[in-house]
């Protein structure tokens, strides 16, 4: 390639990366600047410098620690059980059994819906004595009059069944579509040699969704705290910070407590360590792109 051409194909790719690069790092470093700043809305006077001192504040706080626990647990739960869970339908629905077709376009809708409105449904779904939880325990005889939301276990089983309704379908779609390239023969011939569904699915769909099952839990990691809007519509972060990941945390802080600084210092922290969470596999799917490119 010329160097003319390469000048031409640099005028192209170059505003791309200096408008992406101002979109995603202008806002990084602005925040950590506010980090670095007192900043007390309901207070007057001007932004004062307090360097690491908001930093200091957060490491002694526990109720960030323990948004920290909930963080990992609305995290790590939901994204291993929809890994889990959509690879057992993503390997049924490549039976291609009678409606699986319609099944596909059911498993969508759960994905489609606006987290907000996901939320309300599972508030309406679990109303005490009213909601649809309610009509299937007199379906069975068991008594579900208690507001699951009011106790604090509960409160976060209910969030984390909610996302993984909510995301499970996205992840069987992805899982599917992977499978799709690996040929009905190649069942056919372990089932001539006496493998089971189980051992089928096993030794050839699982070592063909490898790489995919890196690439979805790195972006279900990424995606796992869009559940905020759910959060709060059901829960507001109880009872009692039960519910209260990190980014709610950071919401409170900014926009009731209006201690933007601390926000920004909760925001900044939560970004290294999902940066961090994030970097090994990452690496490990650029390693596998370098080598399937030699």
């Amino acid at each position: 390639m010329s160097v003319s051409s390469n000048k031409g194909l640099w005028s192209f790719i170059l505003p791309t990366f200096l408008t992406l690069g101002a979109i995603t790092v202008t806002p990084i470093l602005a925040t950590f600047g506010i980090s670095l700043l007192y900043i007390n809305l309901t207070m007057p006077g001007p932004p004062m410098f307090v360097g690491l001192e908001n930093y200091a504040e957060l490491m002694a706080d526990s109720r960030f620690w323990n948004s920290a626990v909930v963080t990992a647990e609305l995290i790590f739960i939901p994204v291993a059980a929809q890994i889990a869970i959509g690879l057992l339908l993503a390997m049924v629905l490549k039976e291609k059994l009678a409606g699986t077709r319609w099944m596909r376009m059911a498993f969508l809708l759960p994905a489609v819906i606006p987290p907000a409105v996901s939320g309300l449904i599972w508030k309406l779904f679990i109303v005490p004595g009213a909601g649809g939880l309610a009509w299937l325990g007199g379906v069975f005889g068991a008594d579900m009059s208690l507001d699951l939301l009011s106790m604090p276990s509960s409160a976060l089983a209910v969030v984390i069944v909610a996302s993984v309704w909510t995301g499970t379908p996205f992840v069987a779609l992805l899982f599917l579509s992977s499978l799709e390239s690996v040929g009905d023969d190649q069942y056919e011939a372990a089932r001539i040699d006496g493998a089971s569904w189980f051992q089928s699915h096993w030794h050839i769909s699982l070592p063909e969704l490898r790489p995919a099952i890196i690439t979805v839990t790195v972006f279900r990691i990424l995606e796992a705290l869009a559940i905020f809007p759910i959060i709060f519509v059901l829960t507001g972060g109880g009872p009692a910070g039960s519910t209260e990941p990190v980014n709610y945390l950071a919401y409170v802080n900014g926009f009731e407590y209006l201690r933007v600084d601390y926000a920004a210092t909760i925001i900044v922290s939560f970004f290294i360590v999902m940066m961090a969470l994030c970097a090994p596999f990452l690496v490990g799917i650029a390693r596998r792109e370098a080598k399937e490119a030699r």
